[in-house]
């Protein structure tokens, strides 16, 4: 019988309702306007860039041996793109006051995020089981603009270990890269954590590494050790971790 110590959740759509692509939308767009008035440029061709260049971060077609961070590799892409450099420290700071004190305040009604039904509860449910817990999120942005996200999903309070971001990570999910990389930080093995996700691929590692999914998504996932909603998964936990115990 194996023990479960952890619980790693995702965030977006797991335990924050956001409408994701509008989000992205939105944000991508603002942070183009600014790097154009920044670098004079055309707003169109950075929109471009960077929306690229975060595709190009998505896809995982990198070398085994590439030890960039997210935010070096996104950096480097947008910069071979545009030539706009990223990580100047003038650029970085006026993203970073963006995304810290104007992003917070673009929560409208098309965006929509707030707490997920259940993800509070469940959060506790865990943490009364005295087990520890991390937010694995895809970490293709920044800790400010996860930050703002969390506090979205009143999440900025909540003891998680770890927070992945692009800046301390060198994959993004589905890699599997990303998630032995994300354990390791923990001192965890994958067969002793569970994943909470509503991606039924992204929440998955690829090739599987022997971490077990919980899936809270649309519909159900065949490779799931447990289908269902957030707010079913915060009432059944002690039937979910009796099956993650016994592998039934």
């Amino acid at each position: 019988m194996t023990a479960l110590k952890a619980v790693v959740f995702d965030m977006d759509d797991t335990l924050l309702s956001i409408n994701l692509n509008a989000f992205i939308g939105m944000f991508a767009l603002d942070e183009a306007n600014l790097l154009a008035q920044a670098a004079r440029k055309s707003t169109v061709a950075l929109f471009t860039s960077v929306g690229s260049a975060m595709l190009e971060l998505n896809n995982g077609e990198r070398a085994e041996g590439d030890i960039r961070t997210n935010q070096r590799f996104f950096a480097d892409e947008v910069e071979r793109r545009c030539g706009v450099p990223l990580l100047e420290p003038a650029i970085l700071d006026m993203l970073e006051f963006y995304e810290r004190e104007i992003l917070p305040k673009k929560n409208d009604r098309l965006i929509a995020a707030r707490p997920r039904e259940g993800a509070h509860e469940a959060i506790e449910a865990v943490l009364n089981r005295g087990m520890r817990i991390a937010l694995l999120t895809n970490p293709s942005f920044s800790r400010a603009c996860i930050e703002c996200r969390m506090g979205w999903g009143d999440m900025l309070y909540m003891p998680f270990e770890l927070v992945t971001t692009w800046e301390n990570s060198t994959r993004c999910k589905p890699c599997s890269g990303y998630y032995l990389e994300a354990l390791g930080k923990l001192g965890l093995a994958p067969e002793e954590t569970l994943m909470v996700g509503n991606d039924p691929k992204r929440d998955f590692p690829s090739p599987a590494i022997g971490l077990k999914t919980a899936y809270v998504g649309n519909g159900n996932q065949p490779h799931a050790l447990w289908c269902g909603s957030m707010a079913d998964f915060a009432k059944g936990f002690d039937e979910i971790e009796e099956r993650f115990c016994t592998g039934d």
